[in-house]
């Protein structure tokens, strides 16, 4: 099975999927992709805030959260099979989102690919932090000096660990060839349809940019290969 290459997915807030322009790819092989204010060109994203509400169909072929990180609101929508993302979110809860944007009649919403519950709600405040410094380098670059006074960030993030202390903490579980840990963990935690993305971002401790560079330097070496959204097995 050939290799598909995946893009990283952009940290972005939820306002940035509402407001963003939406593209709708000329075809199946062009992917629908966001173009945010400050001119991020994305197709997969991840953004973290709060449920607020929980519904899934008695029939159990549709189920949907609303997720709310106080710049906005905006579904999370999953269809059959992808039903299992849900089944111990409930309101309330603060996860962090992988998926894609997409729009029906008008509505946007994500597609997930794997959703993650955070313990920890400073978290919270280091995605804040990030996505802040994040915004004022685009800025500089499209010459916005000054940001909105929307995305002032909290006074609780002064006391919240920094982006280098976040990436520091996985350095322990990065001593290991990171290939050959991801690889140990598909064959040893792999289930029917393959490990899960997440699983693979929680038991290898590597930082999600590391993770996505390692699985596509994998498939590209035909080691691995994704036969579902979200999935991995070995070859």
């Amino acid at each position: 099975m050939a290799a598909i290459a995946r893009g990283s997915a952009t940290k972005l807030r939820v306002r940035d999927l509402v407001d963003g322009e939406f593209v709708r790819g000329a075809s199946r092989m062009e992917p629908n992709h966001l173009i945010t204010i400050l001119k991020e060109d994305v197709s997969r994203v991840r953004v973290l805030g709060t449920v607020v509400s929980r519904y899934v169909s008695e029939d159990r072929k549709y189920g949907s959260i609303t997720l709310d990180d106080a710049t906005e609101t905006i579904a999370v929508r999953t269809f059959r099979e992808e039903l299992e993302l849900l089944e111990r979110i409930k309101p309330g809860d603060i996860v962090d989102v992988i998926g894609k944007v997409k729009e029906y009649e008008g509505e946007r919403y994500v597609s997930p690919e794997s959703i993650w519950q955070i313990r920890d709600p400073n978290w919270e405040l280091v995605r804040k932090l990030e996505l802040l410094l994040k915004e004022k380098r685009l800025r500089e670059k499209v010459g916005q000096v000054e940001a909105p006074p929307s995305s002032a960030l909290p006074a609780q993030a002064a006391e919240a660990p920094t982006v280098e202390v976040v990436e520091e903490a996985a350095e322990g579980k990065e001593e290991r060839d990171p290939k050959e840990m991801v690889l140990e963990l598909v064959e040893r935690l792999g289930e029917k349809d393959g490990i899960k993305y997440v699983t693979l971002l929680e038991e290898s401790g590597l930082a999600e940019e590391k993770l996505e560079g390692v699985l596509n330097e994998l498939m590209g070496e035909g080691e691995i290969y994704e036969p579902k959204i979200g999935r991995f097995k070995r070859v």
